[in-house]
């Protein structure tokens, strides 16, 4: 996903990847763009969960922490150019993208078998 992002021109300030310390934990992706690099007068986080997918938050002054889905992701495992997209849209407009990506990432099942291969038992 990475180089999709610096080939938008979005690249993130903030990966912070946690797989999880026990069975029942999921892994999770957090990137963060801080306000200036984003249109308005906040930053964006955008998080990835292996159950639900895609969410993001504003972050900053007079903003609360509450996630919202990126519905226009429809995928958990989307590909890293729809994400790219759709975060562009979100760090540029400030908005939540309108256009639908319904892609699933070709390696999603090597990444699914390769998450459940390092999950503790």
């Amino acid at each position: 996903m990475a180089p999709a992002l610096v080939g938008r021109g979005v690249p993130p300030g903030i990966v912070r990847l946690d797989l999880g310390a026990r069975p029942d934990e999921r892994m999770r992706i957090r990137t963060g763009w801080d306000v200036r690099r984003c249109v308005g007068s906040g930053g964006i986080r955008l998080l990835w969960e292996e159950e639900t997918g895609w969410a993001y938050a504003y972050v900053g002054p007079g903003y609360s922490m509450p996630r919202e889905p990126v519905i226009s992701l429809r995928r958990v495992y989307a590909t890293p150019e729809s994400v790219a997209a759709a975060t562009d849209f979100l760090v540029h407009t400030g908005r939540p993208p309108a256009e639908v990506h319904e892609e699933e990432w070709p390696q999603a099942d090597a990444v699914r078998a390769a998450i459940d291969a390092c999950r503790p038992r």
